[in-house]
C-alpha cells in the first residue's frame, strides 16, 4: 500500500479533518481528499463518516489507524537505521585479508576506522592466500579485500594502497656477519622457513622468496611457530619490515639487494561500495596513511583512486 496514502489519512485523523491535514501536509487540500478516495476504494471500506462538520472513524477506520501508524513509525526507524549506517554511526564491515596484511597495513587502518566511528563493527577474515580471499569478495563473504597486487580477475577493482619492503629476518646468530644490504646471491644457503599455503598460486613477493631462499626446510600453518624459531636462531624468514618491526622484536632484519617490495591494494566488487568500505579506503588512501617507508618507490593506482567499477 501506498505510504503516501497511510500519512494522509492518519494526517486527517491527528488534525481533525481534511482541510487541517492539508495544511499541516503543506499540499492542496484537493489532494488530501483524493488520497482518502484512493485509500477507501484500494481498501474496500469507508475509514471516516460525517457527523455534523466533522469525520470520524468508522471501525474499518479504527483498525486501519492502528495498522498504519504501525507500519509508519516502522519505516521511520528503517530510515533512521539506514542513516546511522550511511553517518557510520552504526553497521558492519567485513574484510577478508591475505597472510600477514591483517597485522599490517590493515591493523592501523582499522585502528583508525573505529576511533574515528566508535558505533561502527568490523569483522577480519584470514581465508588464506589471495585467491581465497578474492572468493569470499566474489561470493559476498566480505565486502573488500587486502591483497596482494596484481591480481588476475576481470569481476573484481582493485586499487593500489601501498608498497611494503620485504626483509630477511634473523636471529641474533644467524644475522651475524651479514650485511646491511644483504646481496640476494648471499641469502640461498641460509635455513630458512615459510608459512604453508593452500593451492592456488604464488604471488609475487612468494615466488621471489622462493629464488632467494630456495626450498624451505621448515613450512609451518602456524605462523608465530615460524617467528618463534626465527628469534630462537633457528630458521630465517622472508617477512614485511613493517610486521617484524611490531612482531619480531628480538630478530635482525636486513634489507635485500636489490630490494624487494610487495604491492598492497584493495579489492572489491565492481558496484558502489558501502559507506564504512568507502571510509576504510580512504583511510588507506590518506597521505598520512600513505608516508613512504624505507626508500620504497610510489604507489601507484589502478584507475581512480575511490573506484565504483573496474
Amino acid at each position: 500500500m501506498d505510504l503516501r496514502l497511510l500519512r494522509f489519512f492518519v494526517a486527517i485523523i491527528d488534525h481533525g479533518g481534511v482541510t487541517r491535514a492539508a495544511e499541516a501536509l503543506y499540499v492542496a487540500q484537493p489532494s488530501v481528499s483524493q488520497a482518502l478516495r484512493t485509500l477507501e476504494q484500494r481498501v474496500g471500506v469507508s475509514l471516516f463518516e460525517r457527523v455534523g462538520r466533522g469525520l470520524r472513524l468508522t471501525d474499518a477506520g479504527r483498525e486501519l489507524e492502528v495498522r498504519a501508524r504501525s507500519v509508519l513509525a516502522e519505516v521511520e526507524e528503517a530510515r533512521a537505521r539506514v542513516d546511522r549506517v550511511a553517518r557510520l554511526d552504526a553497521g558492519r564491515l567485513t574484510v577478508a585479508a591475505a597472510s600477514t596484511l591483517a597485522i599490517h597495513p590493515l591493523g592501523p587502518w582499522v585502528k583508525r576506522l573505529l576511533d574515528a566511528h566508535p558505533g561502527l563493527r568490523v569483522h577480519v577474515s584470514e581465508p588464506g592466500p589471495v585467491p581465497a580471499v578474492l572468493a569470499e569478495i566474489s561470493d559476498g563473504a566480505a565486502e573488500i579485500g587486502l591483497v596482494e597486487l596484481p591480481v588476475h580477475t576481470a569481476s573484481l577493482a582493485t586499487v593500489e594502497l601501498a608498497q611494503e619492503e620485504l626483509v630477511i629476518a634473523a636471529g641474533p646468530g644467524l644475522a651475524a656477519g651479514l650485511p646491511d644490504p644483504l646481496p640476494r646471491a648471499s641469502v640461498a644457503g641460509l635455513p630458512s622457513g615459510a608459512l604453508t599455503r593452500v593451492p592456488g598460486g604464488r604471488t609475487a613477493s612468494e615466488r621471489t622468496m622462493a629464488e632467494v631462499l630456495g626450498e624451505p626446510r621448515l613450512r609451518s600453518a602456524q605462523r608465530q611457530l615460524l617467528w618463534d624459531l626465527v628469534e630462537q636462531d633457528v630458521l630465517v624468514t622472508f617477512v614485511s619490515r613493517a610486521v617484524a618491526e611490531r612482531l619480531l622484536p628480538d630478530a635482525e632484519l636486513r634489507s635485500l639487494d636489490p630490494p624487494v617490495f610487495r604491492r598492497v591494494g584493495l579489492a572489491h566488487r565492481p558496484e558502489r561500495l558501502a559507506p564504512a568500505a568507502r571510509a576504510l579506503l580512504e583511510i588507506a588512501l590518506s597521505p598520512r596513511t600513505r608516508r613512504p617507508r624505507r626508500g620504497a618507490p610510489p604507489a601507484t593506482s589502478s584507475g581512480d583512486p575511490m573506484p565504483d567499477r573496474p
